[in-house]
């Protein structure tokens, strides 16, 4: 009876798991957010082109083509692309929960872990579907695979393809989580033969998976702009966006604490062997994949990262504590009401914003690129005002680039693809991105050119060197909402 009723919270637990991101993506806001912007990459595929060669695209391919075979079995819009994201989140969730049961922690606690976990994740599930999160679905599972099988045949082999995996969704990330892995097998069995035979196995599943990639993409003619763009990008991305912001500075603090508890952990004699490798392993990863976050540290990159620490340190506190304290079936009961209480408080933030927000919001219809999507009147009618102004203009025979962040909005519901102009951020345009878009800009012919006239409003990624040639060197012929037209003289 008593192991019924656990897995009736269980189930409970992530079905209102599944109702809350459901419930909150679906009733994002519309916006020009990286939410739209992949969208806009997976929807340029589906309309025939291809990944690198007609988008900008500079993360590895393997979410991008999901999307597309998301978008030919449900339809190419918003709607169905973040029934992505929520499989992607609820996904990632339903993972974590099996490490923390592999782990040994009751499933009352796990779903309590879980939920507090949540308070945080909170602050970035309306980015929806995007390769980060995906990246980490399969580190998880990676993680999970160690536990499971590190001991028995087969482990290098496996966790070579989920490598592969990782690396092809989006590469720094899975270039992170191999040099973690590997920094764990050097600490634990040494730097020896063993050691140099288990990362051949790896090697040996990962780089056939690369080579089947690497040859469809030759096929279609789609190399060179993959390396150009995914690789040659890395320096001028690098160096153009370095970001860090001081609010954030408490979660760099909370990370440097659980490295020294779990090094304080693995030292202390009275601990389990178990624990303390469990503790390396975790750790190893941890640190490698905090490189992800340079060199965006912004709150959303800390965020994937503190994950990771999140696993360590939930580790560690129930195995010394949890378990041995607080195992009686008032703690239990109590850690129900803590994590439902966590889950009705969520809820009640995104009903609050439901109902003093989104019912006033207008709605994209279900022919509509964006269809589902609240958007406020003024932006629908923005949005209305700019598409018909392109499209009076291509009657005329002239083409019009809208060179902003704000491009989505625009030539998404006219079909068009600008190509790198459609997402013109600095380290999005392959290797000396920048000056090969000048030149491309100064032979444009029959073509308007639009940029926000105050250059506040431009997005930090944007290029201030592009904007300055343009202001510089093309001719102004008028304005269209804040935006100023440019055209070659």
């Amino acid at each position: 009876m008593k192991k019924n009723k656990t897995s009736l919270y269980v189930i409970l637990f992530f079905i209102t798991v599944l109702g809350y991101f459901t419930f909150y993506l679906f009733t994002t806001q519309f916006g020009c957010t990286d939410e739209t912007w992949n969208f806009q990459n997976i929807d340029k595929m589906y309309q025939g082109g291809l990944i690198y060669s007609d988008n900008n695209v500079i993360i590895t391919p393997l979410f991008f083509v999901t999307g597309e075979w998301i978008f030919q079995l449900f339809g190419a819009n918003l709607n169905s692309f973040r029934m992505y994201g929520v499989v992607i989140y609820v996904v990632k969730i339903f993972l974590i929960f099996l490490l923390f049961r592999k782990w040994k922690i009751s499933p009352l606690f796990s779903i309590t872990y879980l939920s507090l976990w949540l308070v945080n994740e909170t602050s970035y599930i309306c980015n929806g579907a995007n390769y980060n999160q995906l990246a980490i679905v399969f580190c998880l599972l990676g993680i999970l695979w160690y536990f499971s099988h590190y001991e028995k045949k087969g482990y290098h082999v496996l966790q070579g393809f989920v490598i592969f995996l990782i690396f092809f969704t989006k590469q720094n990330i899975g270039i992170y989580y191999a040099f973690g892995i590997v920094l764990f097998e050097g600490f634990e069995n040494g730097f020896g033969k063993r050691f140099f035979q288990n990362q051949l196995a790896k090697f040996a599943s990962f780089l056939p998976c690369l080579l089947v990639a690497l040859g469809r993409m030759y096929a279609q003619g789609n190399l060179s702009d993959f390396w150009d763009l995914c690789f040659g990008s890395i320096l001028e991305f690098g160096s153009t966006n370095q970001i860090f912001y001081w609010s954030n500075f408490l979660y760099i603090v909370i990370m440097g604490f659980v490295i020294g508890f779990s090094v304080y952990i693995i030292k202390l004699g009275k601990v389990s062997l178990e624990l303390k490798t469990n503790t390396k392993f975790l750790l190893c990863l941890a640190i490698g994949l905090s490189l992800t976050m340079f060199p965006i540290v912004n709150r959303y990159h800390i965020n994937m990262v503190v994950l990771f620490y999140y696993l360590v340190f939930v580790s560690i506190i129930d195995t010394i504590f949890v378990r041995e304290v607080l195992q009686s079936k008032s703690h239990q009961t109590i850690a129900v009401a803590i994590c439902f209480c966590t889950m009705f408080c969520l809820y009640a933030r995104v009903g609050y914003s439901y109902a003093t927000q989104y019912r006033k919001l207008e709605h994209f219809d279900k022919n509509h690129p964006f269809y589902n999507a609240a958007i406020s009147l003024e932006n629908k009618e923005r949005i209305d005002q700019m598409t018909n102004y392109i499209q009076a203009k291509q009657a005329e025979g002239t083409n019009v680039i809208v060179l902003s962040y704000e491009a989505v909005a625009y030539m998404v519901p006219l079909g068009i693809n600008n190509r790198e102009f459609d997402l013109p951020f600095v380290g999005n345009f392959g290797y000396h991105g920048v000056q090969k878009t000048i030149e491309k800009i100064a032979k444009l012919e029959n073509t308007e050119i639009l940029i926000f006239t105050d250059e506040e409003d431009c997005f930090y990624q944007e290029s201030k060197e592009i904007r300055e040639y343009m202001m510089n060197h093309l001719q102004k012929s008028g304005e269209i909402l804040n935006y100023s037209i440019y055209i070659n003289k």
